[in-house]
């Protein structure tokens, strides 16, 4: 059941926008978005402190205390020694576009969700964020979570792909596809 949009915290209320009027289309359009992201990522937590003396990632996610970070509890720490890691709303959105995609292109297809792209997208999100959570929390090494996730979406997405010999129509994409909410109706 969806939450009315008047309780959404506003990280919620703008992940939700975003994930409503931006689609993506195609794998093409997937990686290249996805790929731009993890080098993104890399440059900004790896590469900036020895261009700007201190790693600006870190610095801007740990000082600012707003809405774009969400905090979350390491595992194995409790009580008073609870730690946290910080995952960014893009962490969150830009993957999420990949499986919004991989949503419309089992429903075009006429896949169930259990078997298709979104299920093996989403595994490897949730593999790549957990890998990512024990890195953080073993070595205490700041990490862009996009190191894993980019990986993690886009390799099941291909192998699935690939599995179902369907690489040249993903990577070109849905030309249209008309969604169907609960109650039937047919939105563009």
């Amino acid at each position: 059941m969806q939450r009315p949009s008047s309780s959404l915290t506003p990280t919620h209320a703008h992940a939700h926008a975003h994930a409503h009027t931006h689609r993506l289309s195609s794998l093409k359009v997937a990686s290249s978005l996805l790929t731009l992201a993890f080098f993104y990522d890399i440059f900004w937590v790896f590469i900036s402190s020895s261009i700007f003396g201190k790693n600006v990632m870190v610095t801007v996610a740990t000082g600012l205390n707003v809405p774009i970070k969400i905090l979350v509890p390491l595992m194995m720490s409790h009580g008073k020694n609870m730690q946290f890691t910080l995952i960014g709303l893009g962490d969150i959105v830009l993957p999420g576009l990949l499986i919004c995609f991989c949503l419309r292109l089992d429903d075009a297809k006429g896949i169930s969700k259990r078997s298709g792209y979104f299920a093996v997208v989403m595994v490897g999100y949730c593999i790549g964020l957990t890998i990512c959570e024990i890195v953080v929390g073993t070595f205490h090494w700041a990490q862009p979570a996009m190191i894993y996730l980019v990986p993690g979406t886009l390799i099941p997405f291909v192998w699935k792909a690939h599995s179902r010999g369907e690489i040249s129509d993903v990577w070109e994409g849905l030309k249209s596809h008309h969604r169907l909410d609960d109650s039937g109706m047919s939105h563009p």
